[in-house]
C-alpha cells in the first residue's frame, strides 16, 4: 500500500524560452527543452524524491514521450503500477516563457485521460482507502472526480490546474464536500467572480471546500480554513529560473507537510 496516491495528469511539457526580449507576433530566438511533466506527474516526482511511498494514477501513451515520462517518473522513486498504458499519443504542454522564465501562453493536450474512467480507479480502492491522503487534478474527468469526492472527501486534496479546468471544483463542490485545494489567484477568482480573496474564499468554505491553499507567486500564499486566513511569505531571494511546474512543487510540498504530521499552516 501507499501513504500517498496522485491521480491525473502525465505528460511531456515543450518549453520555448526567449532569449532576448519576448515579441508577440513574430519568431523569437531561443532554447526548446523537453521534459517529463503533467501535473499529478509533477508532484508525484517530487514527493517519490522526498522518499515519499508514493502512487501514480494515469494514462500514459504507449508512445515514446510515454517511456520517457515513466523511466523518469520511476527513478524519482514513484510507483507506477496503478496506472493505464493506452494505445493513444501521451499527453502533452507547450509552454511559451520569456526571457525571465515567467509564462506567456500555453496549450495543453490532455485527450487521453478521457480513458482514465471510474472504473480504472475502483479497483484500487483497498490502495485509496489505506492512504493517508489522496491528490487529484482537475485535468481528470468529472465522473472521476464525482467518485473520490463521494468516497474519500476527508483526505482529498485537489488541484486546479488552469482557469478553465477550475470549474471542475466548482462543480464538484455543488454535490460533495472537499479537504484542500491548491488554487492561484486567477482560479480562485474565476471560480468565484469575486475580486476579494477574502470574500472569494469565504464563498467556497460556504459551498463545502474545508482549506485553501491560494498561491501568490512571489507574495508566497494565503491559506484559508476553519481557524480563519494566514499569509504565508515568499522565500526571500528566490531566484526564477522557470516557473513551468512551480505550483506543482508548492502543492507537493505542502501535501509532504501534512503527511508529517504538520498543521496546515506549517504545511504551507
Amino acid at each position: 500500500m501507499f501513504d500517498i496516491i496522485v491521480i491525473g495528469g502525465a505528460n511531456i511539457d515543450i518549453k520555448a524560452q526567449a532569449s532576448g526580449k519576448y515579441i508577440a507576433g513574430t519568431s523569437n530566438p531561443g532554447s526548446v527543452s523537453f521534459t517529463p511533466g503533467g501535473v499529478a506527474r509533477n508532484i508525484a516526482h517530487n514527493l517519490g524524491s522526498l522518499g515519499v511511498s508514493v502512487a501514480l494514477i494515469s494514462a500514459i501513451g504507449n508512445d515514446a514521450a510515454g517511456d520517457i515520462a515513466i523511466s523518469a517518473t520511476g527513478a524519482a522513486g514513484v510507483d507506477l503500477s496503478l496506472c493505464l498504458r493506452e494505445e493513444a499519443a501521451t499527453g502533452s504542454y507547450v509552454a511559451v516563457l520569456d526571457e525571465k522564465g515567467e509564462l506567456v501562453s500555453a496549450v495543453n493536450d490532455m485527450r487521453i485521460l478521457e480513458n482514465l474512467k471510474p472504473e480504472n480507479v475502483k479497483p484500487h480502492r483497498a490502495a485509496l482507502e489505506a492512504a493517508k491522503l489522496i491528490v487529484v487534478d482537475c485535468n481528470t474527468r468529472p465522473d472521476l472526480l464525482d467518485y473520490l469526492a463521494l468516497n474519500f472527501s476527508e483526505k482529498l486534496i485537489v488541484e486546479p490546474v488552469s482557469v478553465s479546468k477550475s470549474q471542475k471544483l466548482l462543480t464538484l463542490l455543488d454535490r460533495h464536500e472537499v479537504f484542500l485545494a491548491t488554487p492561484n489567484r486567477d482560479q480562485l477568482k474565476a471560480m468565484t467572480e469575486i475580486d476579494d480573496m477574502d470574500q472569494a474564499c469565504q464563498d467556497l468554505h460556504e459551498r463545502g471546500l474545508h482549506n485553501l491553499v491560494v498561491h501568490l507567486g512571489s507574495e508566497g500564499a494565503l491559506l484559508s480554513s476553519g481557524k480563519g486566513m494566514k499569509n504565508i511569505h515568499a522565500a526571500n531571494h528566490a531566484q526564477v529560473r522557470d516557473v513551468t511546474g512551480a505550483g506543482d512543487a508548492a502543492a507537493a510540498g505542502l501535501v509532504y507537510g501534512l503527511f508529517k504530521g504538520y498543521d496546515i499552516s506549517k504545511a504551507a
